[in-house]
């Protein structure tokens, strides 16, 4: 049973680290297409992927964070298409890589709690924190957004 005081969530598999997300920004978790390349795309923009009929860009958060990506996908490889904040009908969502298949959490002050240790990943890391014990990343899907529409330029 749901509580008011839990949050549904996702926790999200990079390389090496995990997104925490509320549900309610996920869109949906779709298995790995290879993307449509952009020309002269930062190396963290691998490319836009088509999703319902619309072209959304697929991100690597884990370039973003000046962090090592291995490039190669497995079954597991999953994307997690997230809603943009903003209501820019040009870029209504942006793709997550995820290394495997996300899955769900309730969140609540019982099982989060802040990093003790947390370090510097960039502005599109809003947060480090525990959960259950698990370090996780809060993503700023803001600042995301902000830095994928300067790429594409809607």
């Amino acid at each position: 049973m749901i509580t008011t005081d839990q949050v549904r969530s996702v926790l999200i598999p990079l390389q090496g680290a995990q997104l925490l997300l509320p549900n309610a920004s996920v869109a949906e978790v779709v298995g790995y297409e290879p993307p449509e390349l952009l020309s002269d795309a930062p190396d963290w923009l691998l490319g836009q992927v088509s999703w319902r009929g619309q072209s959304v860009p697929l991100v690597s958060l884990e370039r973003i964070m000046g962090q090592p990506m291995d490039e190669q996908t497995s079954r597991q490889t999953r994307l997690a298409i997230c809603y943009t904040l903003n209501g820019n009908t040009q870029a209504p969502y942006i793709a997550i890589l995820a290394a495997s298949i996300p899955r769900l959490i309730q969140i609540s002050d019982n099982n989060i709690k802040p990093e003790s240790e947390a370090r510097e990943l960039g502005s599109e890391v809003l947060r480090q924190v525990r959960v259950d014990g698990e370090p996780a990343l809060v993503p700023d899907l803001d600042a995301l957004e902000h830095r994928v529409l300067g790429v594409i330029g809607s």
